[in-house]
């Protein structure tokens, strides 16, 4: 998917300081580019650390120039993304999974609910728990079974989250249901 159409492509601006100490904005910051996370979304990196990190002699941006992450992160790593969800025309579902990190998520354009599953009651039926984030809203999502909808049929969604790895996290961890 390219750029939806009722969001601009993310400008991201990195901040430096030279051996002096001044302080500056990098020169020739490319902008994220957007990668395919389904066919109606994308998910831009915007930057990502590791579970120990320097800034001095601006060390956390030459790792990540060399190796931007661009899922979910290691036990102690962060990532810092931004999130489009198209409409949704056909009414499908999000897609349930699970993370062990903890993500802290603002909605900056239009509403998504988030599903938190329960696990089966002993009836057999299925536990969800459901709220319509709204513009404006955010969520601390600790490690829990969840999925994103879009319940729009004709307004996209731009949700952008950090995530950090909890204890026993791996790079890229995640598991669907």
């Amino acid at each position: 998917m390219a750029t939806t159409p009722q969001f601009p492509p993310v400008i991201r601006y990195i901040t430096a300081n030279d051996s002096a100490g001044t302080s500056s904005f990098l020169k020739n910051d490319d902008p994220p580019r957007a990668q395919p996370t389904g066919p109606k979304s994308q998910m831009s990196a915007i930057f990502s650390t590791l579970p120990s990190f320097s800034i001095a002699k601006n060390t956390d941006l030459t790792h990540h120039e060399k190796t931007p992450r661009a899922g979910f992160p290691a036990a102690g790593a962060s990532a810092f993304v931004v999130l489009d969800i198209g409409p949704n025309l056909d009414g499908v579902d999000g897609k349930l999974h699970k993370t062990q990190t903890l993500d802290y998520c603002i909605i900056v354009e239009g509403e998504l609910e988030l599903s938190l599953w329960g696990g089966k009651g002993e009836d057999g039926e299925e536990n969800v728990e459901r709220r319509v984030i709204k513009k404006g809203e955010v969520v601390v999502q600790r490690a829990c079974w969840h999925a994103w909808l879009n319940l729009s049929k004709t307004e996209g969604a731009r949700m952008v989250a950090v995530a950090i790895g909890s204890e026993g996290a791996l790079e890229g961890g995640i598991e669907f249901f």
